[in-house]
């Protein structure tokens, strides 16, 4: 079941507060907060997002075309991520129109969260499959985000 939009702005805030916090354990091995700067704005953002780790050295995010934050990193741009209870540098890169990747990615992300296939605009059938067209659409509307986190400091 899909979350109704007008409550988005609530649930973020206690997300960011939780993700933040000493209680962020219950949260923090699927979410993540996003701190960056407004290209046009300049302001500065926050945002929590569902992520999948790639590898030790970057995690990604699926979003719908339609949402305002991704456009900011059409090109590498760095940011923050509340990440597992730490704040990471990273650098941040939207890949719109990589079909492939983000076929690969919204099959992982599917995999591990299948209760988010209405978030894409798929849908699934509790314990089915969603089907090819739906799939396909989905991959089309989404966009990847790979976040690339900096090296740790000694």
């Amino acid at each position: 079941m899909r979350i109704p939009e007008p409550f988005f702005p609530l649930i973020n805030r206690v997300m960011r507060a939780l993700l933040n916090s000493p209680l962020h354990g219950m949260l923090s091995g699927s979410l993540l907060v996003l701190y960056f700067t407004g290209a046009k704005s300049g302001r500065r953002r926050s945002t929590p997002l569902r992520y999948l780790r790639q590898d030790d050295a970057a995690v990604i995010c699926l979003t719908g075309r339609e949402t305002g934050w991704w456009p900011n990193f059409r090109k590498p741009v760095p940011v923050e991520l509340q990440l597992a209870g730490r704040r990471v540098a990273a650098i941040a890169h939207a890949l719109p129109d990589d079909a492939e990747r983000k076929e690969a990615a919204l099959r992982r992300m599917l995999a591990a969260y299948p209760s988010d296939a209405a978030y894409h605009g798929i849908a699934v059938r509790r314990g089915a499959a969603p089907s090819p067209e739906h799939f396909q659409r989905a991959v089309a509307r989404d966009v990847l985000v790979v976040f690339t986190l900096a090296a740790p400091r000694d």
